[in-house]
């Protein structure tokens, strides 16, 4: 198999996972379902995730590095300003995973609920991203508030606890991201 047609494939699968957890949670994700899903057999599975845990462990590092290297992305990007850009990527990366696909959220919900171990890379890149958001020109407590707020924003999105009605959602992200701007 080419190395081409091979990242391709453990993609597809990763959907495939992520997917499923999505849409029907994470005890219907088996091995089974996501080669079906991913229209493999479940040896063609097998070749590149050899475990249930392996896949999970996968698709965690998969949508880790995405998440984090778009937000790196959106920094770079962003000539504009030095006030609040880890910040503002920060937003607009959660935003866009929880507006898409939710695959990152997929991935991050399967290794809490089977093992939580799974999640101590994205734990780890996280807090290094924490360390950026506290030196990014904006008062502490600013930043805090809007980690905290868009975490919250998460959490309430991908459990539909409460979610907020079209307007109020653009109200507040637009008044999050007029935090970002604001210097020390």
């Amino acid at each position: 198999m080419s190395t081409s047609n091979s990242k391709d494939k453990k993609k597809s699968i990763l959907i495939a996972a992520a997917d499923i957890v999505k849409e029907e949670g994470v005890a219907k994700l088996t091995l089974e379902a996501v080669a079906k899903k991913a229209d493999l057999s479940k040896g063609g599975l097998l070749y590149h995730y050899s475990s249930k845990e392996a896949l999970i462990k996968g698709m965690v590092q998969d949508w880790t590095y995405n998440y984090f290297n778009g937000i790196e992305t959106l920094v770079k990007n962003n000539t504009n300003s030095k006030v609040g850009n880890w910040t503002n990527a920060y937003i607009k990366s959660t935003l866009s995973d929880l507006n898409n696909d939710k695959r990152l959220s997929s991935a991050l919900i399967a290794a809490m609920f089977t093992n939580p171990s799974l999640l101590e890379e994205y734990k780890k890149e996280y807090n290094t991203l924490l360390g950026k958001l506290m030196s990014d020109n904006i008062d502490p407590i600013k930043v805090t508030l809007i980690r905290l707020a868009i975490d919250g924003f998460w959490f309430s999105e991908i459990f539909e606890l409460s979610p907020l009605d079209e307007k109020l959602k653009n109200d507040v992200i637009n008044e999050l991201n007029h935090l970002t701007k604001e210097k020390k």
